[in-house]
């Protein structure tokens, strides 16, 4: 969610598409990775205990630090390119529907979205 918003406001400042892809990317990209570490570095100790007591709590944990590597791995790799794919899809559909050919700033939601909002100046 983190990572999306920041991408909306970048675009809604009025960066290019690809841009507001990087420079999202790169600004999340330390927050994303290092809270993920912390928490799997939280659960290494569980992981690694030898006691009777924890041993039906490892599972979990492994679970746990595994979910958070492929969760991270999807947010800053599967999402941004996921964002293009369907960033090209809207073009195609677009361009099969009207025959305009427009660039990628104009089809993305949030922009379209702050254009929808804005109230059209009249001249007085």
């Amino acid at each position: 969610l983190v990572f999306i918003t920041s991408f909306n406001i970048n675009m809604k400042k009025g960066m290019e598409y690809k841009e507001a892809l990087r420079v999202t990317g790169l600004s999340r990209f330390r927050p994303i990775v290092l809270t993920s570490l912390t928490t799997i570095a939280g659960l290494l100790p569980l992981i690694f205990e030898k006691s009777m007591q924890a041993q039906f709590l490892i599972p979990m944990a492994i679970a746990i630090a595994y979910g958070l590597i492929v969760a991270t791995v999807l947010t800053l790799i599967f999402l941004p390119s996921l964002l293009q794919l369907f960033n090209w899809l809207r073009w195609v559909i677009i361009w099969l529907r009207t025959g305009e050919i427009r660039n990628r700033e104009q089809i993305e939601p949030a922009v379209r979205e702050d254009v929808e909002l804005m109230p059209e100046k009249t001249e007085d």
